[in-house]
């Protein structure tokens, strides 16, 4: 008898790789006070020999960095020179061959601060910039004053038009309503209430802004906006304090959204660990409780949280020993972790900071801790080998050799072509 051949099964279904068309940029200010940034050549790709100018006309102490609406790059920054100030400096929308930055917007400071520190921005639900700063001294018992101002949101016009209903030959007027901008470009400095020394800005997976925060005894505190377009201080929930006399007081916190659309909180306490908070349900004020992630023997110095191109949750964090380790997430919802795996160290205490390249690989960056005078910490950053892997870069690439006070990481949606 012939055998009889199996069918040959169907050609596998070839997996198409991660890819986004975005570049990471690194905007930085050194030790001339000069805003400036430095990126990647192309997606994934090596990154820019030099440091080039978004602003040469001012200087600057205090950054922060983001991405709009649109995907282009926004950078807000305390002005030291002349009369204090913030600017508000956006990528041109025709930055297609050079990177190339509209002029500085002023948007000044609020009238009852004699300066801002420790800015954060986010897009916001309607693709709004949404800034938020603290006075540079803070009387308050909790810590500095948190100040608000946000981009105005689109006005809703009615226009008359003249149309010819179908089946006729007359023309008839109507009132239509249109969108139109503004008035006014950006809102007054709005305070919040509460008094912090440290703040940052993230977005619910529904587009509404939550801050996270930590005051003077270092307590660890949470406000969310209740609505969407929220534009006065009522449409804030009001602030939650996280921490309790178990976990706090707290030192370094990091947030980033995980695959399910879930808010992840991870903060070093005193004791030098990295614990996690997770929102459960997504886009909601209830959280699951304190947890960790994984124990470092030499404790934790700091800390940074991203996730990758799956969406997966990675975390990094240089312990007391000056070694790099990182942890990576396999499950958001059975809450698996790799453990710590060391892969690298450093000469000096660091700042950390992660974001994804357009291929999925995450990126670390390494800043050396500021002195309190010039020369500033170098800027060094190493990438995983593929997209989810366990191993990391050897080398390092250097980004500045020193002389970086202040540095923020962001993905370019709008690089060059």
């Amino acid at each position: 008898m012939n055998d009889v051949g199996t069918a040959p099964s169907a050609a596998p279904t070839k997996e198409v790789p991660f890819f986004e068309l975005s570049r990471l940029m690194v905007v930085a200010v050194g030790n001339t006070s000069r805003l400036v940034y430095k990126a990647q050549t192309k997606p994934s790709g090596p990154w820019e020999p030099n440091w080039s100018p978004i602003d040469t006309t001012q200087t600057y102490g205090w950054i922060a960095a983001g991405i709009s609406g649109d995907g282009r790059v926004a950078v807000v920054a305390q002005r030291v020179s002349g009369a204090p100030s913030v600017s508000y400096i956006i990528e041109a929308p025709d930055s297609l061959v050079v990177q190339r930055w509209n002029p500085p917007v002023d948007l000044g400071k609020p009238a009852a601060a004699s300066n801002v520190s420790w800015l954060t921005l986010v897009a916001d639900a309607g693709g709004r910039i949404e800034v938020f700063a603290l006075d540079i001294l803070g009387t308050d018992p909790g810590g500095c004053r948190i100040w608000w101002k946000y981009q105005n949101p689109n006005r809703i016009v009615q226009k008359q038009i003249k149309i010819t209903p179908p089946g006729t030959t007359t023309p008839i007027t109507i009132t239509v309503n249109e969108t139109a901008p503004p008035l006014t470009p950006w809102s007054d400095w709005i305070q919040l209430p509460g008094g912090l020394l440290t703040v940052q800005a993230k977005r619910n997976a529904d587009g509404r802004v939550i801050l996270f925060g930590i005051n003077r005894q270092g307590h660890l505190y949470r406000n969310e906006q209740k609505v969407a377009q929220a534009l006065q201080p009522s449409d804030w929930a009001g602030w939650v304090q996280m921490d309790d006399n178990v976990t706090g007081p707290f030192r370094v916190f990091s947030a980033t959204l995980d695959r399910l659309g879930a808010v992840n909180l991870f903060a070093i306490n005193e004791g030098g660990q990295a614990l996690h908070a997770r929102q459960a349900p997504p886009c909601t004020t209830t959280w699951a409780g304190w947890s960790t992630p994984g124990f470092i023997r030499e404790g934790v110095q700091s800390l940074a949280a991203s996730i990758d191109g799956d969406g997966d949750v990675v975390l990094a964090a240089s312990d007391k020993s000056k070694v790099h380790n990182t942890n990576q997430q396999r499950s958001a919802e059975a809450q698996q972790w790799t453990g710590w795996i060391p892969f690298n160290t450093s000469a000096n205490p660091t700042q950390l900071a992660l974001d994804y390249n357009a291929d999925g690989r995450l990126s670390l960056f390494s800043h050396d801790l500021p002195a309190s005078t010039p020369p500033f910490g170098g800027l060094l950053v190493a990438s995983q080998m593929k997209l989810d892997a366990t191993e990391w870069e050897l080398a390092w690439t250097q980004l500045a050799p020193n002389d970086i006070r202040q540095f923020a990481v962001v993905r370019d949606l709008t690089p060059p072509t």
